[in-house]
């Protein structure tokens, strides 16, 4: 019965102790020893009762081996716990590495220490021991997590993630158009280089064409002085056969007096001058009264009388156009070959004159060509009798502009002109509009300003 008491007033003793070192402990950082009562001597009659029970107890002894956890959470609601203590400063070099799970690993931050942050703890705390004969249970209230914290935490860690995500994504995204931008400048540096090979090449070709003709100008000179050397030789050796025969002066015979022939009457030019035939009959060759030059007088369209027809009269004088048949003329451009007109060339430094035929004139659609104004090296004008009006045509003149063009020029020119030769030909054909009356072209009236009709009709 004396051991009984004896145990049970160590066992208030030790609670007591416990309590008054929890109180003094929450207002204070986290020990670094045991907290002051929890040992116990292993003499101790409340040791030896333990450990000769068979039921589960925990002794006092035990609770000095316990440190705080900082994972440990104020408890929760309805828990006989006291208010737990915060714990703060630490180490920042125990650290750990965190890896997050299916992400990179965040290595230690800075070198600069960081404070820790304020970790909220609880102690063990023993409830007051039930005895039974000579076993005495007690009760001990252990620190929990508090699982409302241990969500707000993963929360901010899934939250972390995330941005984390983003911020990878965004700069792999501005990594993949540094890459874009890096590779399109290196293709463009490339192709500038390969520009560059070619102009240096090309440039070194130059400069080796520019040394060949350099050589060529220089052995050509001096071939050339040679030859003058030997035609000065030549000139001062006045008695030699090559001088006597290629750079003396030649002198003019004395003219000599001879008698004047008798009058003999001499063949007319027309009989040897040829002309197309005349179906007529008329005479085919006259001579000019003014230099008794033969010429012929049935010749077509605008081809040259003084040379058998054959070719296209050209001077700047002016040349007549001839007609082909009742009231139709034709004009082809100097250079027409009227054998082969394919092969006909308009010359260079042309300068031709020809004379429309008296009253007016026009053409149908299909009735002229101006082939030899494509080139822009022939000029085609139309000039007015009084020449008042002078107007070129094109290649892509129209017959309606053409035929209005003629309606202004009335017994005016045409002038060809040219700057080089150009192989092909022009060509007009003309019809002679009646006295009387009104021609329709392409739907256009042309009217005639005679007669009573017009007289009424304003014209």
């Amino acid at each position: 019965m004396k051991f009984r008491f004896f145990a049970l007033l160590v066992g208030l003793l030790l609670v007591s102790s416990s309590l008054t070192a929890g109180t003094e402990s929450s207002s204070t950082d986290v020990p670094s020893t045991t907290p002051a009562g929890s040992a116990t001597s292993d003499s101790s009659p409340a040791s030896t009762a333990a450990s000769d029970s068979s039921s589960p107890v925990t002794s006092p002894s035990d609770a000095s081996t316990l440190t705080p956890d900082p994972s440990a959470t104020t408890p929760t609601a309805g828990s006989t716990q006291p208010a737990g203590s915060t714990v703060t400063g630490g180490s920042s070099s125990d650290a750990p590495v965190v890896t997050t799970p299916g992400g990179p690993t965040v290595s230690q931050g800075p070198t600069t220490t960081a404070p820790l942050p304020n970790v909220t703890y609880s102690l063990v705390q023993f409830g007051a021991p039930v005895c039974v004969d000579a076993t005495c249970t007690y009760e001990i209230d252990a620190p929990v997590n508090n699982q409302a914290v241990l969500a707000t935490d993963q929360s901010l860690i899934n939250d972390d993630r995330s941005k984390f995500g983003v911020l990878q994504a965004n700069a792999s995204s501005v990594d993949a158009k540094v890459k874009n931008a890096n590779d399109d400048a290196q293709r463009k540096i490339n192709e500038l280089q390969s520009l560059l090979d070619q102009i240096q090449a090309n440039l070194a070709y130059i400069q080796n064409a520019t040394k060949t003709i350099q050589t060529q100008q220089n052995a050509a000179k001096t071939s050339l002085t040679f030859v003058e050397q030997f035609i000065s030789d030549i000139s001062k050796a006045t008695d030699s056969c090559l001088y006597m025969r290629c750079l003396k002066p030649t002198t003019p015979a004395p003219p000599t007096t001879t008698p004047t022939p008798a009058p003999t009457t001499s063949p007319s030019p027309c009989v040897n001058f040829t002309c197309p035939e005349d179906v007529t009959g008329a005479a085919k060759c006259q001579l000019d009264p003014n230099g008794n030059k033969p010429y012929c007088t049935n010749c077509l369209a605008n081809f040259d009388r003084y040379n058998h027809c054959d070719t296209v009269s050209c001077s700047a004088s002016g040349n007549p156009i001839n007609s082909n048949s009742t009231d139709t003329f034709s004009w082809y451009s100097t250079g027409y070959n009227q054998t082969s007109p394919t092969d006909s060339s308009v010359p260079a430094n042309a300068n031709c004159v020809w004379n429309l035929p008296i009253g007016p004139l026009k053409v149908n659609t299909g009735d002229f060509s101006f082939d030899c104004l494509s080139t822009q090296k022939v000029t085609l004008t139309f000039t007015s009798a009084d020449a008042t009006l002078s107007q070129d045509v094109s290649a892509t003149t129209t017959s309606r502009v053409l035929n209005s063009l003629l309606g202004k020029v009335i017994n005016g020119t045409i002038t060809l002109k040219s700057t080089s030769v150009v192989p092909s030909y022009c060509s007009i054909y003309l019809t002679k509009i009646p006295p009387s009356g009104m021609i329709m072209e392409e739907g256009e009236m042309v009217e005639k300003k005679n007669g009573f009709f017009s007289w009424l009709m304003g014209y």
